[in-house]
């Protein structure tokens, strides 16, 4: 029996994205108007410092996943485009990928946590990204629904291809405005100490959803998919000639 992928095989019961935002709303407070969090901490000394990644950090980080689970889907759409062969399963482990730490974990955060924060500044802006959340959503349920089915049927590739075409054509400027303007201005609009508590949070709930080696348990799982589609290799990359 052939032994499944990294990213196929079972891991760690998936926290919803309902989870992380109750637990965001029930842990520490936030609110449109940028409510201070932990505001009972307010009479105790000085944070003790802290070598967990700030939100910010850790919320580009987990944007480096993204993307490169985004080259992945390139690989694939453009190998559905020259009408070459796809295993259903490689969609199928790319799109739980998405699904699971990208959307249901990860904008968990953003939606719980920083835009909240972030909308007086920002509003139009996080409308949309709200927005673009939610047609992400319906967009990798319709890429599972198209792996489920069956790759055989050239009118399911061809939708299939459509859908991850417009799915990495909204990321990749959506991740960008994200880290180019919404993380740089939770910064600008929260203390230290609101930071420091973050990112504990942060660290917290993704240690009880992943496990302690979370991010080297999530990169394990994108190699999966990387191996398979042979998209693996940075090297590659670089251009010929080039010193």
């Amino acid at each position: 029996m052939t032994e499944p992928s990294a990213a196929a095989r079972p891991g760690p019961r998936r926290m919803s994205r309902r989870a992380v935002l109750v637990a965001g709303f029930g842990g520490l407070a936030v609110g449109a108007g940028g409510t201070e969090i932990g505001r009972a901490l307010a009479e105790t000394g000085p944070a003790a410092e802290s070598h967990l990644a700030s939100p910010g950090e850790e919320l580009m980080t987990e944007h480096g996943v993204l993307k490169r689970l985004l080259l992945a889907y390139r690989a694939i759409h453009d190998r559905l485009a020259a009408g070459e062969s796809v295993t259903a399963g490689v969609v199928t482990d790319s799109a739980e990928l998405i699904a699971d730490y990208v959307e249901s974990f990860h904008e968990g955060l953003e939606e719980a946590y920083v835009f909240p924060r972030v909308a007086a500044e920002q509003p139009a802006l996080i409308r949309t990204l709200l927005v673009q959340h939610d047609h992400g959503r319906h967009l990798t349920a319709a890429i599972q629904a198209a792996a489920s089915a069956g790759l055989s049927e050239a009118t399911v590739r061809a939708a299939l291809a459509s859908d991850i075409a417009a799915f990495v054509r909204m990321y990749e400027p959506h991740e960008a405005w994200e880290d180019t303007v919404v993380y740089p201005a939770l910064r600008a609009v929260t203390a230290q100490r609101t930071l420091d508590e973050l990112a504990e949070r942060f660290a917290e709930l993704e240690n009880r959803q992943y496990g302690d080696s979370a991010l080297t348990a999530i990169l394990q799982r994108v190699a999966g998919v990387e191996d398979e589609l042979g998209i693996g290799d940075i090297a590659a990359c670089t251009p010929s000639g080039v010193a």
